[in-house]
């Protein structure tokens, strides 16, 4: 059991080693502490509805052209609490439309170029 907004749910970790091979894709820097954690798919989309911010929205806005729905989301990365031992937590659903390859790629990058 992990506590995500507040809220304890069953969560699994995500090896680290794969998260490595997704970053040194992105980047020759050492790979940040991050936390991935795959969450089944209600509770990932209580997190992601309850996590919206202006910030996302300008992020989506400029990155599709559009705020996105949240129906389609695979994943979500943000700055992670000082409690944690990690600098970054990535949510994963249980039930993704892509791969983890993917999913591992599309929100490393976003910790490589700074956008959090």
């Amino acid at each position: 059991m992990v506590l995500v907004e507040g809220v304890k749910m069953k969560a699994k970790r995500i090896p680290k080693n794969q998260l490595v091979k997704a970053w040194k894709t992105l980047s020759s820097k050492p790979l940040p502490k991050v936390k991935a954690l795959k969450l089944s798919d209600e509770d990932f989309n209580h997190v992601i509805q309850h996590r919206h911010c202006v910030e996302d929205d300008l992020r989506e806005t400029e990155e599709w052209g559009k705020i996105l729905s949240t129906k389609g989301t695979d994943a979500c990365v943000f700055n992670a609490d000082e409690t944690e031992d990690a600098d970054y937590i990535i949510l994963v659903r249980e039930n993704p439309y892509h791969s983890l390859n993917e999913i591992f790629l599309h929100e490393l990058s976003h910790i490589a170029r700074g956008d959090l």
